[in-house]
């Protein structure tokens, strides 16, 4: 309960900061998503690579060559693929950016892209790999990237002359997507075998965000000191907590 809790407040916190300070400064947004790219990269290399290609315990659905190695590789590398699709309808939010049109409609493509996103990166949570050290690794990272994606998103809606009502209702149902993937795992017990499968996927995944924030951390390929101040924390706070 408290894993869905925390998923669901980690957008919630991210409303609270647009209806409460109304955030316009680009840059520090930019760099609350640096900070954020640089945590997931650095847990995602650290931790969640190695244990999920420690596992031997493949699914035979999804067993090639007889090689659990392989196989998780094959299920990172599809993650990876399907941020990549899915960000055809996102246009790329999940990693800060923001499209203003100022027509007062609401932009369902992107928000289903995202909302897939944020669906398929809870299922993981919800298999038993969720109450394991990874999975909690995953649970602070989802967390971390959350609350600037959500600053976006909300600043883009209202910015484009969404309803306010609206675009909360939308905030609502986007932060359910993560919950209800963890929640889907938690219910239907046949899901739940797969947890290093679905939590390969996750990591390609992050391995796609993650790496999109770090290219595109920089004006003009020049890292400004900010941005690579917020980078160098963000990795530094992930091995801290990994270590301890």
């Amino acid at each position: 309960m408290m894993t869905y809790l925390l998923l669901f407040l980690s957008v919630a916190i991210g409303v609270a900061i647009v209806l409460l300070f109304r955030p316009e400064d680009k840059r520090k947004i930019k760099v609350l998503i640096s900070f954020a790219g640089a945590y997931i990269f650095t847990i995602t290399v650290l931790h969640l690579l190695p244990e999920a290609y420690g596992a031997t315990t493949v699914a035979p659905a999804f067993l090639v060559r007889n090689d659990p190695g392989f196989s998780i590789g094959l299920l990172v590398l599809a993650g990876f693929f399907v941020q990549l699709l899915l960000e055809f309808f996102s246009h790329g939010i999940e990693h800060g950016h923001a499209h203003h049109d100022h027509s007062g409609t609401m932009p369902l493509g992107m928000m289903f892209g995202l909302c897939v996103h944020a669906f398929i990166e809870g299922m993981p949570l919800g298999g038993h790999i969720g109450h394991e050290h990874s999975g909690r690794m995953l649970l602070v990272g989802i967390i971390i990237h959350n609350v600037p994606v959500s600053i976006v998103l909300l600043t883009m809606l209202l910015h484009n002359g969404v309803a306010k009502g609206k675009a909360l209702f939308w905030m609502l149902i986007f932060a359910l997507m993560s919950p209800l993937g963890a929640g889907l795992s938690d219910v239907a017990g046949d899901l739940s075998k797969y947890s290093h499968e679905m939590m390969a996927v996750v990591i390609g995944i992050f391995l796609h965000i993650s790496t999109t924030i770090l290219f595109e951390s920089s004006d003009e390929h020049r890292f400004n000191r900010l941005k690579m101040l917020a980078i160098a924390v963000g990795a530094g706070i992930a091995v801290l907590t990994s270590s301890l």
